[in-house]
Formats: structure tokens, sequence, C-alpha cells
């Protein structure tokens, strides 16, 4: 049944805009959508299959699934949850210009529990960086060793750049602004690897099939995908990290984790998940 507030809007709308009554249901139809009450809004990313992907207006993914259930256990019902697309260079800025409330999405390889600009809840996820080749040199290129001489395409601000410069100082580094780019300029032969969060390159593999593109065995580093707040927002990340904790005992991780390998074929590493939740964050 319709509240009396979508009724008028549906009425307004005939008066103002001289719709049809068709249109003017199909106006009180897309408010039903919006909304309702006070809102939080979650940066994520959209380029990241099997974790955060933005398809046909909506995102979704282990990423999404678990700031859907910590915008829950804040009291968010779905319709007071907007998602609005991040990218690791810029999720800082969006956080502390109040474009987004909170942040879900891998942190830059070698951070640590927050820095000047960010305080970090969890980590809810512990990855390591890899290496996504052509599935045509996955024989050549089974580890950094063979990276020399050959240009690998990372994400800027991600911090897979430096790792890969310590590991290999004769790598070439070519940095995009997403994944998709990377992997795009690895198809068309731009570059010959791209390094990164090796969840999220599995998801990219996946996502173009096995006879294309091949995740390298070799990992190294660690990769932690947490929920980002404003720095000093300390009382906030506390009760994010109670959320996050409770998902891992009440086995509701488990079940997103394992929705992500049937997507994916990636089962987080048993030795480092579910991960510790940080707690130096009151």
């Amino acid at each position: 049944m319709r509240t009396p507030k979508r009724i008028l809007a549906a009425v307004l709308c005939c008066i103002f805009a001289g719709a049809s009554l068709a249109g003017c249901e199909n106006a009180a139809s897309v408010s039903a959508n919006l909304p309702e009450g006070p809102t939080i809004t979650i940066g994520v990313a959209a380029d990241m299959p099997g974790l955060s992907r933005l398809h046909d207006g909506s995102f979704s993914g282990f990423d999404v699934n678990v700031a859907t259930y910590v915008a829950n256990e804040l009291g968010y019902a779905k319709k007071q949850i907007i998602f609005r697309s991040v990218t690791v260079s810029d999720y800082s800025k969006r956080l502390n210009s109040s474009l987004v409330d909170i942040v879900a999405a891998p942190l830059p390889i070698g951070t640590t529990a927050s820095d000047d600009t960010t305080t970090f809840a969890g980590p809810y996820l512990s990855a390591a960086q890899g290496l996504l080749v052509r599935a045509d040199d996955a024989d050549t290129i089974t580890g950094t060793d063979n990276l020399a001489g050959r240009t690998v395409c990372t994400v800027s601000g991600s911090g897979a750049a430096d790792s890969i410069r310590t590991r290999q100082p004769r790598a070439n580094i070519q940095e995009r602004t997403t994944y998709l780019q990377c992997v795009t300029a690895l198809l068309v032969g731009e570059a010959d690897a791209v390094s990164g969060d090796d969840a999220v390159l599995a998801g990219l593999a996946a996502n173009e099939g096995a006879q294309y593109l091949h995740i390298v065995a070799d990992r190294f580093g660690t990769s932690l995908h947490a929920v980002s707040v404003k720095a000093g927002q300390s009382a906030l990340a506390a009760k994010i990290d109670a959320i996050l904790k409770q998902m891992i005992t009440s086995g509701t991780w488990r079940s997103f984790a394992d929705e992500m390998s049937d997507q994916l074929g990636y089962r987080p590493s048993a030795k480092l998940n579910p991960p510790t939740i940080r707690s130096d964050n009151g």
C-alpha cells in the first residue's frame, strides 16, 4: 500500500510536469527506491570482481558484503546505504572531504593501523601481493626474479610499486589509476605483468578467463582489507572492530569468504584468515 507522501508525490508530478498518469506512477516507483531516513555513504572499489565490482548499477562482492554487514550493525537498513566508487589513491581525500563516511577496501600495501589522514578498523581479510601475467607467459614469468627489464603495471597509491622495486630493482614500473587499466595494458602488450593484491588479481583473472590471464604462484608481502574512517575517529573505529569480530565469530565471515571462493576460485590463506582484528584504536 502506498503511503500518503508517495501518493502526493505522484499527484504533484502530474500537476507541475504535465505528465501522464503512467509517468507519475513511474515517478512514485522511483521514489520508493530512494534512501529513507539517515544514510551512510560507503566508499568501495568498482573494478575488483568478486570483491567489489560495479555492474548494472549495483555493487557486489566480498568487500561490499562486509561493508553492508557493518552498516547494518551500525543501525542502517539496506535502503539507507549508499555506495560510491573510490580508488586507493583518492579514498583518503574522499573520507576527509565527507564525500564518504567509511571505506571498505584493500589498504595500501605496507600500511600500518593508521596514518595522518585515516584510521583503520580490522583488517577483515589478509591477502598477499602477487603477479598477473598473460597465459602465454606463464612458463617464463614465474616470480619477481623474471621481471628484470620487463614492464610491471601497478595501481597508483597501492604500494605495490615500491614492493616490486625492492624485490626487483631492474623492473620497469608503469602506474595506472585502476586495476582494469592495468589489465588492458597487459592484454594489449603494453605491460608484461600486473602486480597487486592477490585476491584482486584472482578476480581479474576469473573475469577474463584462464585462457588469457594467469596468476603466478609466487606470493610475497601482505595486503590487508580494512574499513577506513577519518583520522581521529577512534571511537567509531573501535565500534567497527567489535562488529568485525562479531562477523567472524558468528560464521558470517566464513559464508562471505566461501561465496568469494566459489566465484573466483580464490581461497584466503587459512594461516592468515580470518585475520586478527586490531585492538589499538581506542
